[in-house]
């Protein structure tokens, strides 16, 4: 038997053994504490960075249903205040019907046209106060909503505009437009609501143009008198205007314009002019059932109002459906990218089991052998005593 007491041959080899089962314990500990099998990025450099692209990925997601979600609620709640809106004018329809009768007296007569002033001042109340987050969604009626993660990925809606005096007005899209003269412009209009006893625009018409190309909308300042009207064959209107339509360059520069009556000249057989505002004798604002000589084209604007509250609301059914759709998509796209990082990212916990009960042998048998071999300088000792 050989024994050197000077130099301890096993004991490095033992010490390095002993560290790297330390070390691996060490590592399957964390990872099974942390629930990662990368911890930092010296883990794995490209693991880490492919996991914090798909958790930055991943957040955003999560915000971006968030936003849908809101506009959701914004849609929803403008739907409900348009169906009370509609229910109120087909009350009003149903009173501009029985007076229509003519074995009401004008009293009776009277009577339902106080009931309609109410019902009138009604819509624009709910209008003027139907708020979400602060915002009056009948009035400001252009917005964006952020579906994605990154810019550009939006989605542009609108609610509908609600005024008496809009409702029951003429309002149709431009088609074209152009000036004759310095003082005189031609528009072309047509409307896909209009039918044969639709309130089409008429000469004396004070009209104003508006644009709402997302995200942005506009509406001129300038008003303008109708003092031609031509019914083309196709349905639409080719309208002459008092003035230059390039006053409104902003505007025509879209592609979505709209021409809308905001008053009404009336020119008196005594002479001088008298201005018809909150939309001229055609809005609901200016509903008369008393005066049979404004009856007749009562039912026409009540109509026309039906019409617009219709297509508004048919248009938020429309973006609902479609913001729900988003809701699905992106809520698949983050399950699926959650399932992505988690492959590269999360602890596989059998491995990690038993990467750390081995680690955990091999520390206890090193541990041995470590003590066994620093004994041997004992067992030298022991032999020079004996």
């Amino acid at each position: 038997m050989t024994g050197i007491l000077s130099i301890n041959a096993s004991a490095p080899g033992v010490n390095r053994a002993l560290n790297t089962a330390v070390k691996e314990a060490g590592i399957a500990m964390e990872r099974l504490a942390s629930g990662k099998k990368i911890n930092s990025a010296a883990d794995d450099a490209a693991g880490f960075s492919i996991a914090e692209t798909m958790t930055s990925q991943i957040k955003g997601l999560n915000r971006a249903v968030q936003n849908i979600n809101d506009a959701i609620s914004l849609v929803t709640t403008a739907q409900a205040t348009t169906k009370e809106i509609t229910d109120i004018v087909q009350r009003i329809r149903e009173l501009t019907v029985q007076s229509l009768n003519e074995l009401n007296t004008q009293s009776d007569k009277e009577f339902l046209q106080l009931e309609i002033d109410a019902l009138v001042a009604q819509i624009d109340k709910i209008a003027t106060q139907s708020s979400f987050n602060g915002q009056n969604y009948h009035g400001n009626t252009m917005y964006s909503i952020q579906t994605g993660i990154n810019d550009g990925d939006q989605l542009h809606f609108h609610t509908n505009y609600v005024s008496s005096s809009f409702l029951g007005n003429a309002l149709a899209n431009v088609q074209s437009a152009s000036t004759i003269t310095d003082s005189l412009s031609s528009v072309t209009v047509n409307s896909g609501n209009w039918d044969d006893n639709s309130n089409k625009f008429a000469v004396n018409d004070l009209i104003l143009f508006s644009t709402f190309d997302p995200p942005h909308s506009e509406t001129g300042t300038q008003g303008y008198q109708i003092v031609n009207v031509v019914d083309n064959e196709d349905g639409s209107q080719t309208l002459t205007l008092n003035g230059q339509i390039e006053d409104q360059a902003s505007i025509f520069a879209g592609n979505n314009i709209l021409a809308f009556v905001v008053a009404e000249f009336e020119f008196p057989e005594g002479g001088g002019f008298n201005l018809i505002s909150n939309g001229g004798s055609k809005s609901l604002a200016n509903l008369d059932i008393t005066n049979s000589d404004k009856t007749s084209g009562a039912l026409a604007s009540i109509d026309a109002a039906l019409r617009s509250l219709n297509t508004g609301a048919v248009r938020l059914g429309v973006t609902e459906n479609r913001l729900q759709f988003s809701v699905s998509n992106l809520l698949g796209t983050g399950l699926a990218t959650e399932a992505a990082r988690s492959r590269i990212q999360d602890t596989d916990f059998a491995v990690e089991s038993a990467r750390l009960a081995k680690s955990m042998v091999l520390k206890q048998s090193t541990t041995a052998m470590l003590s066994q071999s620093n004994a041997q300088s004992e067992l030298v000792l022991s032999l020079i005593k004996d």
